[in-house]
């Protein structure tokens, strides 16, 4: 399960969040999980009405009956306080890009572009072992103690600080849990982007809602299914 958010302009408002979420089945390969089966779910709803959706499309993909339930999405405290209340019994993972994004950010604030690399590269691997106690201290050879640090970097470490349990990289790869939240991107674009942000397109709020349930369906392989029940 992903959620995400991705901005349409609607008419007399300006541009609003659509708040959007994926489900997947997880297969196991050789190449690693490969996730299956999607379907979604968006709208331009506020938090607490869009988790009543997501437990609604949970609920018909029969995710109350799943033995695992694997969250994974970007670090926004709304989207883990939805998940919190629908999924009693879920892995939750910071999608592993998000992480990255964060050690690029730090590196670039004091690093020249060839020395940012490096570092970043050092760092995602150890990153990718669980080792967060380590990246920390990497970065104070940066920032020595006492030394005020950047705006950005403050808040890219308390970002990785506050997602620290999100993070066991290593024992969600052993485990065969996906560990990006590439389906949800994928949606923003496809389900959202692809037709409702063309050149010069403003919604009105019914209309745009309408168009997302309709994308959501056919995209979700329901729409010969949800066609019949109107005949």
């Amino acid at each position: 399960v992903s959620s995400d958010g991705v901005m349409v302009c609607l008419r007399e408002e300006g541009w609003k969040e659509v708040k959007i979420a994926s489900i997947s089945a997880v297969e196991q390969t050789e190449q690693g999980p490969t996730l299956t089966q999607h379907s979604y779910r968006a709208g331009l709803w506020d938090a607490s009405l869009y988790g009543h959706h997501l437990w609604a499309e949970a609920c018909r993909r029969g995710l109350e009956k799943a033995k695992t339930v694997v969250c994974v999405s970007d670090g926004a405290i709304w989207i883990w306080n939805l998940m919190f209340i629908c999924f009693a019994y879920r892995i939750e993972i910071l999608d592993w890009w998000h992480a990255v994004q964060r050690l690029w950010t730090i590196a670039h604030a004091c690093l020249t572009p060839d020395a940012a690399t490096a570092w970043v590269v050092r760092q995602q691997h150890t990153l990718a072992h669980t080792h967060l106690r380590h990246v920390i201290h990497q970065v104070r050879l940066l920032y020595p103690r006492g030394a005020p640090l950047p705006t950005e970097v403050r808040q890219a470490l308390a970002y990785l600080f506050a997602n620290r349990h999100r993070m066991r990289y290593r024992l969600f790869r052993q485990a065969g849990y996906p560990i990006g939240s590439g389906t949800v991107e994928s949606a923003c674009k496809v389900v959202v982007q692809q037709r409702m942000k063309q050149a010069g397109m403003r919604w009105s709020r019914p209309g745009a809602q309408a168009m997302l349930a309709l994308r959501c369906v056919l995209l979700s392989d329901r729409w010969h299914h949800e066609w019949a029940s109107l005949l």
